[in-house]
């Protein structure tokens, strides 16, 4: 007899799959089940679900997008290929920001485009906000990077920034004067240096890699011939916790920046999974059935003070820390099927979040301002993306009809989230902005899934 789990299935069936497998005593093999094809999105407005959940995209009003001229980079007879792909990595982080509106190209060719006299009056006519202008040189192996940002309307520079890096790290300093320009006009200026964790299938195993927000610099960080799922990053990023399916038991390792793995706590045979890193970076959240069901546990990131937080007959799995640590969202299916659940960090005052009448929910994310949580939730028979305002108690589901969209995680900012989908046929990792919108596939490789955004 033959039992398959998949671990890019939402937490909840994870936990449900591997708590059967282990009742029953049953050593199986992980395999993956064949993908769900992608759905048309449907031409017509959906109807508003029962239980008063809110359907449609969060919006920002009363926003108007500058314009801002993005000339190409003056550079050396030694980094002009550099320079190009400088600036286009400026304009790729500028325009998924949502902030800004790029001036075609063409109005300005052939303008004297020195830094020493800007015809203010010109840009002002292409309807640029604003200018950057840029030189990159190149010196002994290294790249230097000058960018300075013109308010054309003040007409004055307001913001400068030189930058150096490797020679063929060009990518990255297009994305820290991204950083800069964003920093400086909304003080939102984390993404473009920010990274990307996830688990990808290939062959018989699963494993961990990194990427940049836009999918580039790829890394893998494991390579340990079995399924290595749910990463987690802590605050300082200087380790991930993560969850090594083994054949009979679930471990937790812990993988530093020198790649060295040791293994925070596992102990015979059992589920441990889903560990999430305290925001203090002291204590670590995991779903574990040590006492015989699948319940919420804390651990010390030393891997000492052990500490049951749930007590259910239930599936309790996939904690998420509140911003101030004080509280914890997780999934359960006390109520008959998986919703979302809140509780004290130590396991006091349970409470249901999502609102009744809502299909199953799993895979809860609070964001980093602490006022919304991200869930997956069934509608339609597919998994999409909601958020819950905790102020409003109003949802807003930010996808639709587009195959099955899972797992959201909040960009550091919470101006982003990253998700999965298996939209195009394969479980990829998407990256939209906060109301839905901007939605972008990131990676291209055999399934990918649970992302983790730092």
């Amino acid at each position: 007899m033959r039992n398959v789990v998949c671990s890019r299935l939402s937490a909840y069936a994870l936990c449900l799959g591997l708590s059967v497998l282990l009742s029953q005593g049953l050593a199986s093999q992980t395999t993956p089940p064949a993908s769900t094809p992608p759905q048309a999105p449907s031409p017509s407005a959906p109807a508003a679900p029962a239980g008063g959940q809110i359907t449609g995209k969060i919006t920002e009003s009363g926003f108007t997008q500058l314009g801002i001229a993005l000339p190409p980079c003056k550079a050396d007879a030694g980094s002009s290929t550099q320079a190009i792909e400088v600036m286009s990595t400026v304009q790729a982080d500028l325009t998924f920001s949502g902030y800004f509106k790029i001036v075609d190209p063409a109005l300005f060719q052939g303008m004297n485009l020195s830094d020493a006299k800007v015809d203010y009056t010109a840009w002002q006519a292409m309807a640029a906000d604003y200018l950057l202008l840029t030189t990159l040189y190149s010196s002994a192996g290294q790249l230097t990077l000058e960018g300075r940002l013109y308010d054309v309307k003040r007409k004055e520079m307001v913001t400068g920034k030189r930058i150096k890096s490797q020679i063929q790290d060009a990518r990255i300093l297009g994305h820290n004067l991204s950083a800069v320009i964003l920093e400086y006009l909304f003080g939102a200026g984390r993404f473009p240096t920010s990274q990307i964790l996830f688990t990808s299938h290939l062959g018989n195993t699963e494993d961990i890699f990194l990427c940049d927000y836009d999918g580039r610099g790829l890394l893998r960080l494991t390579a340990m011939g079995i399924l290595n799922v749910t990463p987690d990053v802590s605050p300082k990023g200087d380790r991930i916790v993560f969850t090594s399916i083994l054949k009979d038991r679930q471990e937790l390792f812990m993988l530093d920046r020198q790649g060295r793995r040791t293994k925070l706590y596992g102990q015979g045979e059992g589920l441990n999974s889903n560990p999430r890193f305290s925001h203090d970076g002291k204590t670590i959240a995991f779903c574990s059935s040590r006492a015989g069901n699948p319940d919420i546990w804390a651990i010390g990131a030393d891997g000492k003070n052990l500490t049951r937080l749930s007590f259910s007959w239930a599936i309790d799995t996939a904690p998420t820390w509140s911003p101030n640590d004080q509280q914890i969202a997780f999934t359960s299916d006390r109520s008959g099927s998986p919703q979302i659940y809140v509780m004290d960090r130590d396991g006091a005052n349970v409470r249901r979040i999502s609102p009744e009448g809502s299909g199953r929910c799993d895979q809860p994310s609070w964001s980093p301002r602490g006022d919304k949580i991200a869930y997956a939730t069934m509608k339609d028979g597919h998994f999409n993306i909601a958020v819950l305002d905790l102020n409003t108690n109003q949802v807003a589901m930010l996808t639709d009809g587009a195959g099955d969209n899972e797992a959201p995680v909040w960009c550091p900012d919470g101006r982003f989230l990253a998700f999965s989908s298996n939209r195009s046929g394969s479980y990829q990792i998407y990256i939209m902005r906060a109301d839905g919108t901007g939605v972008t596939k990131i990676t291209n490789q055999p399934d990918c899934y649970g992302p983790c955004w730092f």
